[in-house]
């Protein structure tokens, strides 16, 4: 039976020591998330219509794609300490891009919507560029959390984390100050990530409660694909990590419920994309799930540009032919950016601080 599994599976062995290797399942589902994203992001200027089909792959898109790609972002950073030594070179370069995508993103938007003063754009921030700041915040959290890296407690902390961020919303009102109420929004995802090892993972993928699970996110895909236009709209600023004062004062003393909830959705339908995905490389989509950086950073200034041009004015989001269409280039966008030429390019600003963090380690 087990055989039968590793080979339905196509678990890898491994040697569990440490830091995780890349493998092509985790990759293949980064490169699905972001492929997700940039359909998303596309999608947005259009939710204004009030339509059932957007609204549903919207909302959908939303209720797991970043819970989903923080828990996988998570599950990477264990080598943000190596040998010991905190690696601070992935801080400047997370904090360098965020400002670079800030300076792109005022100008981008400002053509749309007028300036914003230049100290409050930086600051803060609730768009695309805020995924840079948490993830540089939550590095810098591992020192204290990463302790419990592989000790039974550890789904016990996660469980901790969920709770104290369901109500620390509450007594933190700070909004989106240096991007802090995604950053506690996601925290706990980041950490299930963080305190997973590859062994954890395949023991999962393996274990027959896995298929109840992935058939769970199918129901709930579903649920939110047709549902998202009922009940569920009045609570949609959940999906985005927001902060509670930013919804009405009749949901404000049920939103740490709302808060878990979708927590537990979006933990199912991310659990479900990973046991359904495959463990070996795919054309395009492994490659795409290896510089999803990249494409995350370009394809935001490229919709604003789209929008100060008058495209989405042509287009109709009661055409579902048009929506088709928007959806088709957002994928084909998503293939260009990640290709290796832009990756060459996008090498050259993140390193650029590289020199100086080694001559620093030198010292």
């Amino acid at each position: 039976m087990t055989g039968l599994l590793t080979k339905r599976r196509h678990i890898p062995q491994h040697t569990y020591k440490g830091r995780v290797q890349r493998d092509a399942r985790i990759d293949n589902v980064r490169g699905m998330l972001i492929i997700l994203v940039v359909i998303g992001h596309f999608l947005l200027p259009l939710l204004w219509s009030d339509t059932r089909l957007i609204d549903g792959i919207v909302y959908l898109i939303y209720v797991f794609h970043m819970p989903c790609f923080v828990m996988l972002s998570g599950y990477y950073a264990k080598g943000i300490i190596a040998e010991g030594r905190f690696r601070w070179g992935k801080i400047v370069q997370m904090l360098w891009l965020y400002f670079v995508f800030e300076a792109v993103v005022y100008i981008t938007e400002g053509m749309n919507y007028g300036y914003a003063s230049l100290p409050g754009r930086f600051i803060y921030e609730s768009g695309a560029p805020w995924y840079l700041m948490s993830l540089a915040t939550w590095y810098l959290t591992v020192p204290v959390f990463g302790r419990f890296r592989g000790k039974r407690s550890s789904a016990v902390v996660v469980a901790v984390m969920f709770a104290a961020a369901a109500f620390l919303k509450y007594v933190i009102n700070i909004s989106c100050l240096f991007s802090f109420d995604r950053t506690l929004s996601f925290f706990p995802f980041f950490y299930a990530g963080y305190y997973t090892s590859q062994r954890d993972l395949d023991k999962y993928l393996m274990s027959f409660g896995s298929r109840w699970i992935e058939a769970a996110a199918a129901v709930l895909c579903l649920a939110v694909l047709f549902g998202a236009k009922g009940p569920m709209m009045k609570y949609n600023l959940i999906v985005y990590g927001a902060d509670y004062s930013r919804f009405s004062e009749e949901l404000y003393g049920s939103l740490w419920a709302v808060y878990l909830i979708w927590c537990c959705i979006a933990m199912i339908i991310s659990l479900g994309l990973i046991g359904i995905m495959l463990n070996r490389r795919m054309a395009v989509i492994t490659e795409l799930g290896k510089n999803t950086l990249q494409i995350y950073f370009l394809h935001r200034p490229i919709r604003d540009i789209m929008e100060y041009c008058g495209l989405y004015q042509a287009a109709d989001p009661f055409n579902r032919l048009h929506v088709l269409l928007l959806i088709l280039f957002s994928i084909f966008l998503t293939v260009i950016l990640g290709s290796g030429i832009i990756s060459g390019w996008f090498g050259l600003l993140r390193t650029v601080f590289d020199p100086l963090l080694e001559k620093h380690n030198a010292l």
